[in-house]
């Protein structure tokens, strides 16, 4: 029996791409260039929301975690 990590699989994918990972209890921060992506997360599988900005200014919040992926996956 499996269990899936959300979290590691996240930072995982996200190391691939290039983003920079800021870890602080249950935020997650990653950083590309002048982007940077937000997560609060509730446990390891889900979030209570993601933000992401561009210069410093908040473009965008959700809360669902695919949503934020997608952020990630640009």
């Amino acid at each position: 029996m499996t269990t899936t990590d959300g979290r590691a699989e996240l930072a995982e994918i996200t190391a691939a791409a290039g983003w920079d990972r800021r870890i602080d209890d249950r935020v997650d921060v990653y950083v590309r260039g002048q982007t940077r992506v937000r997560v609060i997360w509730q446990g390891n599988d889900k979030i209570s929301g993601g933000s992401r900005f561009q210069d410093d200014n908040l473009e965008t919040y959700s809360r669902d975690l695919d949503t934020v992926k997608g952020w990630l996956a640009r």
